[in-house]
């Protein structure tokens, strides 16, 4: 006899009917009922917590499209503050410069111009020595110490209105200008020895405000 008969029969048959395969059948099915009530539950409980999970998913998603969101305004913010900045500093870098240059700009005027006064005090004398710039070759004079150029420059012929480098003019290169009986230096000027030349220069400025050329030989 098949179980869908046992079935049938078992909900045919009256209460008070004592047969063993009817009560087996009958604990089989409320036992296979139960299990799926279980399995149902489990089911159940599973697909809640899987909506939770996603619902959890999408929130954190959510959040951290926020926070990025977020992050790029803050950067976007610091970035055009660096901005800003850089151009203040830009700016005040501009305003530096064109003050330096200005300044530098009248330094150069009062040194030209101071330079122009002591060359209005200046005067050369006539001396048959020398011819304009250029020493007479029988008026030589032979130099006791070799001439060596300072770090880094060569052999120039330097003119009245050149600057000289400040190389040129230190303490070592200085003329005593009474020995070779050459005109006093203004104030503010010496006489400085370069190669076979003498030249006469403002020490603030370097500018040239005379030179003798071939002094030496």
């Amino acid at each position: 006899m098949s179980l869908a008969a046992l079935v049938a029969g078992a909900a045919a048959l009256p209460a008070q009917a004592d047969d063993p395969r009817l009560r087996g059948v009958a604990a089989a099915i409320a036992a296979s009922n139960d299990e799926n009530r279980d399995w149902r539950e489990d089911r159940r409980e599973h697909r809640g917590e899987r909506r939770e999970d996603r619902r959890e998913n999408r929130g954190d998603r959510r959040d951290d499209r926020r926070d990025w969101r977020a992050d790029r305004r803050d950067d976007r913010r610091d970035h055009r503050g660096d901005r800003r900045d850089d151009r203040r500093d830009w700016r005040a870098d501009r305003r530096d410069d064109r003050r330096d240059w200005r300044d530098d700009r009248r330094d150069d005027r009062r040194d030209w111009r101071h330079d122009r006064r002591y060359d209005h005090r200046y005067a050369r004398h006539d001396d048959r020595r020398w011819r304009g710039n250029y020493w007479r070759p029988e008026y030589r004079y032979r130099p006791t110490v070799r001439y060596v150029y300072p770090p880094g420059y060569r052999a120039y012929r330097w003119q009245v209105g050149h600057r000289l480098p400040p190389a040129y003019y230190g303490r070592p290169y200085y003329v005593d200008y009474r020995h070779y009986r050459l005109p006093p230096p203004p104030y503010g000027h010496r006489w400085v020895r370069v190669d076979r030349d003498v030249v006469l220069v403002a020490i603030t400025t370097g500018l040239v405000l005379d030179v003798l050329y071939d002094l030496y030989y």
